[in-house]
């Protein structure tokens, strides 16, 4: 068996194909999206399985259909049709994995195979009946229930607004999302229909998993990171072809909202947006002026006795990921041991690193000592709950401040951080104590003024615009409704 055996599937004569036994080898974009075509078509009828070489990872079934290794379909090779979805570049590694094998028939697919599928599938979406009043939303590309658009759903059903929410997820994600939420896996036939009938989109990312969208639908995005510090969108791109990517996703959108007057001129400036700016501050922020039951339930969660202070640890990622624990070479005892001298308490450290890392697996426990909260979903409660945060470069830092609570910066790669992702204000000009090595940190926080950080804290909030009231999600539902009632 050849690459050259394996024929390119032809979307128009696709019922050819499926009027036999059929497996769909792959459960990525391009399977999902197959399947999603063939769903629509009616000829999903004799998909028997989709199968992957390895079932880590992978969802046990996909609308109904079984997701099984190429080990356990061997026998049913012979009577059925591959249809290997995947691309065209990794056609060969799967047709190396099926020596051996007998298939009945083998067919691969093309990027422009792909798009005409979209395509299709898009066309059909758009002609069902738009529902005003429902909302899709992807949170980071669809990981789950977290950041802004949670903040925005919580108040929409603790308020029993009029609306049906829908969550785009991707893998296993979203199993801390309500109940009343209906969730979607990304790319499926589902998918694509709750997306094209929704007349709300909500994102808080630059990347639009949504696809093209539709006439009379109204996109919100909230972003997820409102202070001057490492830059964003346009400002890191160099790429002529990326950069006119950028302002065409962006240009979807008809309201983005920010927490900080700042980052207003950002959208304009990196993001290349020039549609409305809702001054609003961020929903996810509401959190730090609630109650604290928040807190109670943190603590509850992890175990940690009341009467102990938290510290939590949660630098950003780098550009080259996979070198970014080289940066996380903190001792965790030596800063407990700075920060109860200082601060005459007793802390727990707990560490959470950045949602990019999740799938290395050196995130997993990576100190001894700590308690590890990478997985926990929504960081905004681990900041709530925490009495000090320790970072580098990610904007949590501005989230943070908002409680006037001390923030400790670690930056043992400045200078290199600085040419790989560079900054819109230089460090010099952020008012959190800083240290370049494990002994300057304990330094820093054993001499920690609170009088002067809170002074220049309150300057910093102030020159850089700070929106947060704790009424952001009041706003942005408020919004949301207008735009159902036909008043935006």
């Amino acid at each position: 068996m050849s690459v050259k055996e394996c024929r390119i599937i032809d979307i128009h004569h696709v019922a050819e194909i499926t009027n036999t036994k059929c497996i769909i080898y792959g459960t990525g974009k391009y399977g999902n999206k197959l399947y999603s075509f063939l769903k629509l078509k009616g000829w999903e009828k004799n998909i028997i399985s989709f199968a992957v070489s390895d079932a880590t990872g992978n969802p046990a079934v996909i609308d109904g259909i079984p997701v099984k290794t190429v080990g356990e379909l061997k026998e049913k090779f012979a009577e059925c049709n591959v249809m290997i979805a995947i691309g065209i570049a990794h056609a060969g590694e799967v047709i190396q994995l099926l020596q051996g094998c007998e298939v009945k028939g083998l067919y691969c697919v093309t990027s422009e195979i792909m798009q005409s599928v979209v395509r299709e599938i898009t066309d059909a979406m758009k002609k069902l009946p738009l529902e005003r009043n429902k909302l899709f939303i992807s949170c980071y590309e669809g990981m789950g229930y977290r950041c802004n658009c949670k903040y925005i759903a919580e108040k929409l059903l603790k308020d029993r607004y009029p609306v049906k929410i829908v969550w785009a997820v991707t893998g296993e994600a979203g199993g801390d999302i309500p109940e009343i939420i209906k969730k979607v896996t990304v790319n499926t036939y589902e998918y694509y229909r709750e997306f094209y009938t929704s007349g709300i989109c909500i994102s808080n990312c630059g990347i639009l998993l949504f696809g093209e969208k539709r006439e009379g639908q109204y996109y919100i995005n909230t972003w997820h990171g409102y202070g001057p510090f490492k830059k964003a969108q346009g400002a890191v791109y160099e790429d002529k072809e990326r950069l006119r990517k950028v302002k065409e996703i962006n240009s979807n959108f008809d309201l983005f909202v920010t927490g900080s007057t700042f980052y207003s001129q950002i959208y304009r400036d990196s993001f290349f947006y020039e549609g409305e700016i809702g001054e609003w501050g961020a929903p996810r922020n509401d959190v730090f002026f609630a109650d604290d039951a928040v807190r109670d339930s943190v603590y509850k969660t992890f175990g940690i006795p009341s009467d102990k202070k938290l510290v939590l640890y949660a630098p950003t990622f780098r550009e080259d990921v996979s070198n970014s624990f080289e940066q996380y070479d903190l001792d965790l005892s030596k800063i407990v041991e700075a920060l109860n001298t200082r601060f005459a308490g007793e802390f727990v450290m707990m560490y959470r690193f950045h949602h990019y890392l999740h799938a290395v697996g050196k995130c997993r426990d990576y100190y001894k000592q700590g308690i590890d909260a990478t997985y926990y979903p929504d960081i905004q409660e681990l900041l709530a709950a925490a009495d000090v945060v320790i970072t580098d470069y990610s904007s949590l830092m501005w989230d943070f401040s908002l409680q006037r609570k001390p923030v400790f910066l670690y930056q043992n790669d400045e200078a290199r951080y600085r040419a790989d992702r560079g900054f819109y204000c230089p460090v010099s000009g952020w008012p959190y104590p800083k240290a370049h090595n494990k002994e300057e940190l304990s330094d820093v926080i054993r001499n920690f003024d609170n009088e002067k950080y809170v002074r220049d804290l309150d300057a910093f909030l102030e020159k850089y615009g700070s929106c947060d009231d704790g009424n952001a999600s009041a706003r942005v539902a408020a919004r949301i409704m207008k735009v159902i009632e036909g008043n935006i």
